[in-house]
C-alpha cells in the first residue's frame, strides 16, 4: 500500500516503438519542495520477465527518505531481443532528464539501481552512456546525454563471454544468437567491455551462494573497476543466494 505522505504518479510513456508503449512510475514524498537525487530502478527477471512494480517496497522506502524513486519497464526478450533493452533503459535515463523538473527529480543526481538482469542493464547505462550503438531510437532525446553519477549493481553479470554464461540459455535467448555464432555480440553486450576510468562510482552487492550469476562475476568486476581506479564498493555477502533480497530464509 502506497503511504498517505508520498505520491504516486503511474504509466507514464517515455517511449514507443512499433506498436509496445514503454512506461514508467514515480514515487516522491508530499514534503519534497526542491529537485531531489533520484534513484532509477531497473527490475531483473533475465531479460525475460519482470514488471516495474517488483522494487515497489524499494521505492515507497526511498521515496519517504527524500529521494525521488523511478522504475521503468524495457522491451523483453518476447518482444525484442539485444541490444533493445539496453537501448530502452538509455531512453528511460534521457526521457527522466529531459521531464524531470516537472516531477523533483535533479537531473544531474541519478543513479541506476539494479537487480541480476535489472543490475547488467544499469552497468550497461552507466559504463557506455556514450556508445554509439546504445544511442539509437530515443526520439527527440539524441542531445541528452544518458550518463549518471552512480551505479548500484545487486547480483547482476558483468562478463557474458565465460563458458558458462555462454551455456545458458538465459544468455542465448537475449541475445538471440549462440557464442559460436556471433561471439562479437556477447562481447559488446557485456558491461566489462565498456569499463573505463571515467566511469560512474559503483556499488556491488553478491552473494556467494548464488547459483544462477556465480559470485565469480562480481569478484572479476572488483578487479576491473580497481585496475582503472573507478570508486566503488564490493559487499561480497557469506551464505548468501541469488534474488537474496526476497529471500525469506535470508530476510525472516
Amino acid at each position: 500500500v502506497v503511504p498517505e505522505n508520498i505520491i504516486e504518479i503511474k504509466d507514464i510513456e517515455y517511449k514507443r516503438i512499433d506498436s509496445t508503449s514503454l512506461q514508467l512510475d514515480i514515487y516522491k514524498s508530499k514534503d519534497l519542495v526542491e529537485p531531489a537525487p533520484t534513484l532509477v530502478f531497473i527490475h531483473g527477471g533475465s531479460w525475460s520477465k519482470g514488471k516495474r512494480s517488483d522494487y515497489l517496497r524499494y521505492l515507497l522506502d526511498y521515496a519517504a527518505k527524500g529521494y525521488v524513486t523511478v522504475t521503468v519497464s524495457y522491451r523483453l526478450v518476447k518482444v525484442a531481443t539485444y541490444p533493445a533493452a539496453v537501448q530502452d533503459v538509455h531512453c528511460a535515463v534521457r526521457w527522466i532528464k529531459a521531464h524531470g523538473l516537472e516531477y523533483g527529480i535533479n537531473p544531474d543526481r541519478i543513479a541506476l539501481v539494479g537487480g541480476s538482469a535489472g543490475g547488467h542493464l544499469s552497468m550497461m547505462v552507466g559504463y557506455a552512456s556514450q556508445y554509439p550503438g546504445f544511442m539509437t531510437e530515443c526520439e527527440g532525446l539524441d542531445t541528452i546525454s544518458s550518463s549518471v553519477k552512480a551505479v548500484i549493481n545487486i547480483y547482476g553479470p558483468t562478463d557474458l563471454t565465460t563458458p558458462y554464461a555462454i551455456s545458458k540459455p538465459q544468455t542465448i535467448n537475449f541475445l538471440g544468437c549462440t557464442y559460436d555464432e556471433h561471439p562479437e555480440i556477447y562481447m559488446e553486450a557485456s558491461p566489462k567491455t565498456h569499463i573505463s576510468s571515467d566511469d560512474p562510482p559503483t556499488l556491488t552487492f553478491h552473494g556467494t551462494i548464488d547459483s544462477l550469476v556465480p559470485i565469480s562475476q562480481s569478484d572479476s568486476l572488483d578487479v576491473w573497476l580497481s585496475r582503472v581506479g573507478v570508486p566503488h564498493e564490493y559487499h561480497r555477502l557469506k551464505g548468501w543466494p541469488h534474488t537474496m533480497d526476497i529471500s525469506k530464509k535470508v530476510n525472516a
